[in-house]
């Protein structure tokens, strides 16, 4: 298996890599390689189940209203 070295990381994301790592329980190496794999091989996008979620996360949010009025009356009294 070929090694690669990299020069030159800034502290601070040296720093959320380690975080990270520790985080997934994986060694500093174990977390670079999952998420340079991540990157060059997603998953496919399940479209059915990403509506799902959305129409999940819509029920829990309940119904908005955007009327005409509505969107007005935010307008001119500024949004909370």
């Amino acid at each position: 298996m070929p090694d690669i070295a990299l020069r030159g990381i800034p502290a601070p994301l040296h720093r959320a890599l380690k975080s990270s790592a520790s985080r997934n329980h994986r060694s500093l190496n174990g977390e670079i390689l999952a998420r340079l794999t991540e990157s060059v091989s997603p998953e496919p996008v399940d479209p059915q189940a990403l509506l799902d979620r959305i129409r999940k996360r819509n029920e829990k949010l309940g119904p908005v209203d955007l009327s005409e009025d509505t969107l007005r009356e935010m307008r001119n009294t500024g949004r909370p």
